[in-house]
């Protein structure tokens, strides 16, 4: 597992707001972090370039969340990339539909950066 400084994240969320928010959090904690504003344009994206980690919103226009989702899970090139999805949805059938499809974290927005720090401590925890 790669330490979180060398992880590359992606941020997949319409809102530029939101985007933004993410993107300055994670910064603390990745090297790289790359955005798109829906679930097209992330897959075109990660066909170049291999990501550690997808903050995914699910509602979105053109490709949702959802969608994402189970395209990346039904790719074997994607099997070590966790999934963190975050959204405003607060029904428990959305966040166990999303765990189904593959989502491996459920973050209510607004996401705190004590959220961040926890996904990233669970998802790569340190080498012993």
């Amino acid at each position: 597992m790669p330490t979180p400084m060398a992880m590359r994240a992606l941020i997949v969320e319409d809102s530029p707001a939101m985007r933004q928010l993410l993107a300055l959090a994670l910064r603390r904690y990745v090297a790289e972090v790359d955005e798109a504003p829906d679930g097209l344009e992330a897959l075109r994206l990660l066909a170049q370039t291999h990501y550690d980690l997808l903050f995914v919103d699910l509602n979105m226009p053109i490709l949702d969340g959802m969608k994402l989702i189970k395209r990346v899970r039904e790719d074997q090139g994607f099997l070590g990339t966790k999934i963190v999805v975050c959204t405003t949805e607060s029904a428990s059938a959305t966040e166990m539909q999303a765990r189904s499809l593959g989502a491996d974290y459920f973050l209510r927005k607004p996401v705190a950066r004590r959220d961040i720090e926890r996904v990233l401590a669970e998802a790569f925890p340190p080498p012993r």
